[in-house]
């Protein structure tokens, strides 16, 4: 197998370009590129420290600590997106069919899919460069494609899996909610709150939310990845230059770290429990700022305090003036004033009565 073996398309030549100058979109990811991966670093090392010191662990933070490390794994989300399914399904059969080891079970076998999926870029090269010892460089990535476009197909079908999962899912929901409308808020019956379905609840806004990211981020470069293979043989259907694919693959890699980053935020935002934790950690990390907090707080509490009394003391200065016994009850009722109650005096015939309205 040589050169001549290889189809051709008969494109125009492209034109030269000088790659030595820099164009602006270079800058733009030189700036753009370190921020999110530090955003990416440290958002996943905080997740994971956070899901991995909680006491009440459950099967979503198996998944979830998994998704940090794996840097929102497509499979991790199936595997997820299928459980938050069947436990809204049938959630009496879910308590006892998915535990946290069966869980981490689920995730050993993830790791094993990843590491034979990514098998195939080493066999495709090898393959190429052994049948084809006398190939250009430039020819090398099309023929390995040309031998084994698997890769594409895989991430196809994973894109396709997670949306078709989304879609069941809201279905689902939205045929719970009705019934569960239906059932709970009927007219003539007390409202009834379904405290047990709370953390159902966050867990498939979870799941959906970092779905619904992976599929929006994931659209630009499985379209960049189709027009490449639309342009190369022996499809020969679509003819763009590799100067113009510049710009959707290095969009395509920053919606991919914008995609890898964005995980602390949508828990933050989905999730109460990881906002409780994340809120506990900054404060044993930054005790200075949990004391001003406090110190804050207690201030404006000791000025509603004083306002309190300054506004009782001005009560008590305009009222008549009294037997000593009255004055007593005076002071008694100043000592009060934190407590937010109001000492009304109503003095008629000798009989000296203090009434305390509490509100």
């Amino acid at each position: 197998m040589n050169n001549d073996s290889i189809p051709s398309c008969n494109w125009p030549v492209e034109p030269a370009t000088n790659d030595t100058v820099s164009g602006p979109d270079y800058y733009v990811k030189a700036v753009l590129f370190p921020i999110i991966l530090a955003i990416n670093t440290v958002g996943n090392v905080l997740i994971l420290v956070v899901l991995g010191t909680d006491r009440s662990k459950t099967s979503v933070h198996v998944y979830l600590m998994s998704v940090a490390w794996f840097d929102l794994n497509v499979v991790t989300l199936i595997v997820f997106g299928l459980e938050r399914l069947y436990a809204t399904i049938r959630p009496l059969q879910f308590r006892t069919a998915m535990s946290i080891r069966r869980a981490i079970y689920l995730e050993l076998m993830v790791v094993m899919l990843a590491v034979l999926s990514c098998l195939e870029y080493p066999i495709s090269w090898y393959y190429a460069l052994q049948h084809s010892p006398d190939l250009a460089l430039q020819d090398l990535a099309a023929e390995a494609q040309y031998l084994t476009p698997g890769l594409f197909r895989i991430q196809i079908s994973n894109w396709i899996a997670i949306f078709t999962i989304d879609c069941c899912l809201l279905t689902v929901l939205h045929r719970h909610l009705k019934t569960q409308k239906t059932l709970f808020h009927a007219p003539g019956r007390a409202p009834a709150v379904n405290r047990g379905s709370q953390g159902n609840g966050s867990a498939l806004r979870l799941v959906i939310a970092c779905s619904a990211l992976y599929v929006f981020t994931m659209a630009l470069p499985i379209t960049c990845n189709i027009l490449l293979i639309a342009k190369e043989p022996p499809h020969c259907s679509y003819y763009i230059t590799t100067k113009t694919l510049d710009l959707p693959s290095g969009l395509g890699t920053m919606s991919l770290l914008v995609n890898y980053s964005a995980g602390i935020f949508l828990y933050c935002l989905t999730w109460k429990r990881f906002r409780e934790r994340i809120k506990s950690w900054v404060r044993l990390w930054f005790p200075t700022a949990a004391r001003r907090v406090r110190r804050s707080s207690s201030e404006m509490t000791a000025m509603e305090d004083v306002s309190r009394s300054s506004v009782i003391d001005e009560t008590m200065r305009t009222m008549p003036p009294v037997c000593k016994p009255h004055r007593k009850l005076q002071r008694t009722a100043a000592r009060f004033a934190p407590v937010r109650c109001s000492a009304v005096l109503d003095c008629s015939r000798s009989a000296v009565r203090l009434r305390f309205c509490i509100f």
